[in-house]
């Protein structure tokens, strides 16, 4: 690949990545926001929403938005992947050690390092090199295969509890106050707390789940309950250190 042709794939790249940016923003126009100023006893007007959308939106995209984040294959993927570089190099090794195809070998796919001086032929050490790369990649596919497989989905919740600490910042930049934890108020019936952190961080999790793409819901609490509890668990076990 020419360095033209990489320059060009690479602004492809970057103007696809752009293009869903664009269209995940799109989700939350500032009016989405209305919740959360009222939440935080702001008049909503198109400064304060403006104000709120910036200081939000790029911690809901690092978050939320699933196509840009890489995903680790899982155990299976990354043993088929290794089969098929076992099968490929053990294949070209034989080919190339069984009988003599010097005429036939396209040379021109191989690396000038692999290739002799006159040009002609592979190196001495390019069929070692093969064999030593398919025993590889069968002791890492022996190795994965006897390991125990990993059950379950990474925990619940899981991307909306790394949002917990960006909330708080927010919150605490805004209002100049400290983020208090939530607790249950018994004679309402429901959580709340100190100041308005908690109010906010529930019109935050609304807002979310009215306008997150379908595919990315599940990664906020279902309900206000679970929605507490998951802000409970930033918090440490003794209150009183709150």
């Amino acid at each position: 690949m020419s360095q033209d042709d990489a320059t060009a794939l690479e602004q492809e790249v970057e103007a696809q990545l752009a293009a869903e940016r664009e269209a995940f923003e799109a989700r939350f126009p500032p009016e989405a926001f209305t919740g959360i100023a009222k939440a935080l006893k702001v008049r909503p007007t198109p400064e304060n929403l403006a104000v709120l959308r910036d200081g939000l939106l790029e911690d809901f995209y690092f978050n939320f938005d699933v196509g840009h984040q890489w995903k680790e294959p899982t155990r299976k993927e990354q043993i088929a992947r290794l089969k098929k570089l076992c099968e490929a190099a053990t294949t070209l090794h034989s080919l190339l050690t069984g009988f003599d195809i010097w005429w036939n070998l396209p040379l021109g796919l191989l690396a000038p390092d692999d290739l002799d001086a006159a040009g002609e032929g592979v190196t001495d050490q390019f069929v070692p090199k093969l064999k030593r790369l398919a025993d590889t990649a069968a002791g890492a596919i022996e190795e994965l295969a006897s390991k125990q497989s990993r059950r379950g989905r990474p925990a619940k919740n899981a991307r909306f509890r790394g949002l917990t600490p960006l909330l708080i910042r927010e919150y605490e930049w805004l209002m100049k106050e400290p983020a208090c934890c939530p607790y249950w108020l018994p004679d309402s019936g429901v959580y709340g707390g100190k100041g308005s952190f908690y109010p906010f961080a529930r019109a935050v999790w609304c807002c979310l789940r009215e306008n997150l793409p379908a595919d990315a819901r599940d990664a906020i609490p279902s309900t206000e309950p679970a929605l507490a509890q998951e802000l409970l668990k930033h918090w440490p076990k003794d209150r009183s250190k709150r």
